[in-house]
């Protein structure tokens, strides 16, 4: 049985880019209420295909900022301890690790990384529903 974890605060509909944003009730991860490395470069992934807009691999200032909103607006319809993680977690001074204003895959898997790892309270490589 697969139960999936709404990742709301990573997504959301945004209108700045209407033909991309997916609707945040259908973004999830995870299953048996864990969450893998696996699931996290899945989201990666997904990230970067609603909101690098012109598939140039890095999240520009403008991009980033739909990121940002698309997060916080999910964050405020379900406040959860994982969604009020994620809004300041992955805002840009924790992902734009040389400050040169887009946020490139390496630069985000690296923040998703160290966010994982402070998140697994046990080290063992899965996090658990005790642990967000």
């Amino acid at each position: 049985m697969r139960r999936s974890l709404v990742l709301a605060g990573f997504m959301a509909c945004t209108s700045a880019f209407p033909a991309q944003a997916a609707d945040i009730s259908s973004w999830s991860f995870g299953s048996d209420g864990t969450i893998t490395w696996a699931d996290v470069e899945e989201l990666r992934k997904t990230i970067f295909e609603t909101f690098d807009t012109n598939g140039d691999g890095a999240l520009s200032n403008e991009e980033y900022t739909a990121f940002d909103k698309a997060r916080a607006e999910a964050a405020g319809k379900n406040a959860s301890s994982l969604l009020l993680r994620a809004v300041s977690g992955l805002g840009r001074e924790n992902t734009d690790l040389n400050l040169d204003g887009s946020v490139t895959r390496s630069e985000l898997e690296t923040a998703l990384r160290s966010w994982f790892e402070r998140v697994d309270a046990n080290k063992d490589g899965v996090i658990t529903k005790g642990e967000y």
